[in-house]
């Protein structure tokens, strides 16, 4: 009885697998740069490194803001200035036009 259920998706199914699937490994660019190592260490303890690209120059600053204030909410090692300088530099150079 469960194989009729189960019949009725497997179109479902076939199409998820050929859909894209989502990486969960960003490739930063400059990887082996002192910013590209801070987004590695301080991002990935919540989610994947995003690309520098997902925001402006501008925006950057304000996004680094909220996610320091998360690590302190979750009792996370904060970022101290002199990275959080490299890793704004980093993202501004990289980011969005």
């Amino acid at each position: 009885m469960t194989r009729w259920f189960v019949l009725p998706l497997l179109p479902l199914l076939l199409i998820a697998c050929e859909l894209p699937q989502q990486s969960s490994h960003t490739v930063l660019p400059a990887s082996d740069s002192k910013g590209a190592q801070l987004m590695k260490k301080y991002c990935s303890d919540c989610h994947a490194p995003p690309s520098p690209a997902a925001h402006t120059a501008k925006e950057w600053p304000n996004v680094i803001y909220r996610m320091q204030e998360r690590r302190r909410m979750k009792a996370y090692t904060l970022i101290d200035e002199n990275e959080e300088r490299l890793l704004l530099d980093y993202l501004k150079e990289f980011a969005k036009s």
